[in-house]
């Protein structure tokens, strides 16, 4: 159950034709996975409460009704399983020599006949086969369900401590093969419930949850998962949204394929038009802009927000509006666009810089409107969980769109907005960059030797985990 759990976890959870993310679980990671979840059941089947068992045997010259209570895990010895992608299907899990100690108290009655004691039991050999199927349900969410379910004791021993007679002789030969019998018809089912119970758990996962209170996404799954002999991929939406604005991107997704890379456990593939997403909905959720004001500026600045100082740049402002402060604002007239290359990404920004003139009545008269592109590129890395990189500058573009107080010039204005993207913005977004963004990782969950690959239209991250118990459990979802 919990194998189960954890692996279908550490996919990111949450259609369109394309997804926007992918996900990849290598040979590797479920082999890792399967290690730990190995040594986390030993300990957890120690400390298991068995329930009672009540019934009654026929010893031949009639039924004894026993009672096993107060049952104890004592020792497990616990193999390696055997877990493998089924393509096609799901994951293929055997676990052969399973051997379990239990200490009971014990208790029956013949008629009038009523006898106690301690008991010893232990199965060893124990053997259980199943196929589970791994599927997309109807609300897009991961789903399991078992297929076939094989189980096998191989041999069972007791030994009864107290009592006496025939008739508890006659019980004790007979009891240790309808033990058998009954762990041998327990398990499937018993396996079978704990994986109901967890497609329970999957189903009401959100596949649609907040990034920050304006911004949600939705990481519903596309298809259901593609499942090799090799890895399982599960494609996922990955598709930002404002609250309370939701708009469908203006662009479609394209298709990418994560490269093959048997190196490590896992593979995470972010698409170019997941990110051009979130910048969308941050766009359609009135994110983008900001007003600027003299006191915003740098105090290094040569040019300050105030019309005397504008003079310099535009003649007729300071005549026209003589020794007043100014307000700029400024709004993404579109979504800032990130292209993806091999090895580099750029990002172009458009917006739209509307200035006014502030009075002592604090009233605003409208100046003029200028539209400005701006490119940068730069590289992208992983260090200590982190996604960090550097942005250049590239380019910039500056245009007059309309103006209150006549023609003038720009091209003293593009340079002072040069000169401010240089040494005011783009220091402030390196600093952002190099601080580094966290990964989204589970908890307990270290990731070790992750690669960071951009790739043409998506970014690759492979990695190795490493997990330390305690795991999540059904409880804390």
């Amino acid at each position: 159950m919990m194998f189960l759990l954890l692996l279908l976890l550490l996919a990111p959870q949450a259609s369109v034709a394309q997804p926007g993310v992918k996900f990849m679980m290598s040979s590797k990671g479920l082999d890792y996975v399967k290690t730990v979840i190995t040594g986390w059941a030993q300990e957890k089947l120690l400390t298991t409460e068995i329930p009672q068992i009540t019934g009654k045997l026929n010893i031949g010259i009639g039924s004894v009704y026993y009672e096993i209570s107060d049952m104890k895990v004592v020792k497990v010895d616990y193999p390696q399983p055997s877990v493998k992608f089924e393509e096609n299907a799901g994951l293929h899990m055997e676990l052969c020599g399973l051997s379990i100690a239990v200490t009971a108290e014990w208790r029956t009655k013949y008629g009038l006949i009523k006898d106690g004691g301690t008991l010893d039991l232990a199965l060893f050999d124990v053997c259980v086969e199943s196929l589970l199927q791994l599927g997309k349900d109807d609300q897009a969410c991961l789903s399991v369900s078992t297929l076939t379910c094989k189980a096998h004791v191989g041999r069972v021993y007791t030994k009864f401590h107290g009592g006496a007679g025939i008739i508890i002789q006659a019980f004790i030969d007979i009891f240790p093969g309808r033990i058998k019998g009954m762990a041998e018809n327990a398990i499937c089912p018993l396996l079978e419930k704990e994986i109901v119970n967890l497609e329970r758990v999957l189903a009401a996962m959100n596949v649609t949850y907040h990034v920050d209170p304006n911004l949600i996404l939705d990481n519903s799954l596309t298809s259901d998962p593609v499942i090799q002999t090799s890895d399982m991929e599960v494609d996922f939406k990955g598709v930002f949204y404002s609250e309370w604005n939701p708009r469908e991107p203006p662009f479609p997704p394209q298709d990418f394929q994560l490269p093959c890379e048997t190196g490590h456990m896992f593979c995470l593939g972010i698409s170019q038009f997941c990110l051009n997403s979130y910048a969308y909905a941050c766009l359609t959720a009135g994110l983008l802009q900001i007003n600027v004001s003299d006191s915003m500026i740098p105090k290094t600045s040569p040019v300050r927000l105030n019309t005397s100082s504008f003079g310099i740049l535009i003649p007729q402002l300071p005549k026209m509006f003589p020794d007043m402060l100014m307000k700029l604002q400024v709004f993404a007239d579109e979504a800032p666009a990130v292209s993806l290359q091999m090895d580099s990404l750029s990002l172009l920004l458009s917006a739209a810089v509307k200035a006014y003139a502030i009075d002592n009545t604090s009233t605003l008269h409208p100046l003029f409107t200028l539209n400005l592109t701006t490119q940068f590129s730069g590289k992208l890395s992983i260090a200590n969980e982190k996604l960090m990189g550097i942005m250049g500058f590239d380019n910039l573009t500056l245009s007059l769109v309309s103006s209150e107080i006549g023609t003038f010039q720009t091209t003293t204005l593009k340079n002072v907005a040069i000169l401010g993207m240089k040494n005011g913005f783009l220091p402030k977004l390196n600093a952002k960059l190099q601080s580094g963004f966290p990964l989204p990782v589970m908890k307990g969950v270290t990731l070790v030797k992750t690669v960071l690959q951009v790739q043409q239209g998506f970014l690759a991250v492979f990695s190795d985990v490493q997990i330390s118990p305690p795991l999540y459990t059904e409880e804390k979802l």
